[in-house]
């Protein structure tokens, strides 16, 4: 696989992954508003900490655009952001699920 092709298909899954998480992330807050002051106080936390690895995908993503626009020194960067990028989203899920659920 070419490096250009790698980089274009993370761009490709960071900016998936940015959507999947703003949708979660708008929702929880959504339910945090139903709820009122104490128990939407959870959700609201869960909204926070999904900011995280949505804003770690964005960057990933602009280094991707930067890279596909002619930085060639940003492959490996790249890679290992998008790797941390799931390793964080993973932590991430977890934490709702078994913490927050």
């Amino acid at each position: 696989m070419d490096v250009n092709d790698l980089v274009a298909t993370i761009l490709e899954a960071d900016v998936a992954l940015a959507g999947l998480l703003l949708v979660f992330v708008g929702l929880a807050y959504g339910r945090a508003e139903e709820l009122g002051s104490r128990p939407g106080n959870r959700f609201k936390h869960v909204a926070r900490m999904g900011m995280l690895p949505m804003g770690l995908s964005l960057w990933c993503a602009w280094l991707c655009v930067n890279y596909l626009s002619g930085d060639v020194t940003l492959a490996r960067t790249i890679t290992i952001m998008f790797r941390s990028d799931l390793i964080l989203t993973g932590l991430y899920a977890f934490i709702v699920l078994f913490v927050y659920l």
